[in-house]
C-alpha cells in the first residue's frame, strides 16, 4: 500500500439491518455518488466503525464513523502492484 492520503469529511448512505450503519451502500467523493460495489473489510472501535470498500469502478476507499461526532470520513486506497 501506498502513502495514504489525509481523511476527508463524506456523506454516506448505509443499510441498517439489525444494527445501525450495518454496510455502506453510497458515498458522496468530492461532489460524485460512488455506489459501493463490496465491503472488502469491517471492524468496530469503541467509538465508531471501519470499512474498507470497493465503488463500482473498482476503486477503494477507507470509511470511518464516529459515533461521538456523527461523521464520516473517508479517503482513497491505493495498492502497490
Amino acid at each position: 500500500m501506498k502513502k495514504q492520503q489525509p481523511m476527508e469529511t463524506v456523506a454516506v448512505e448505509c443499510y441498517s439491518g439489525g444494527r445501525f450503519a450495518e454496510r455502506p451502500v453510497e458515498m458522496m467523493w468530492r461532489g460524485e455518488r460512488l455506489h459501493i460495489a463490496s465491503v472488502e473489510r469491517a471492524w468496530q472501535t469503541p467509538g465508531g466503525l471501519g470499512f474498507v470498500v470497493r465503488v463500482a469502478d473498482s476503486r477503494h476507499f477507507e470509511l470511518t464513523y464516529t459515533l461521538a461526532g456523527d461523521q464520516w470520513m473517508a479517503r482513497p486506497l491505493t495498492f502497490d502492484a
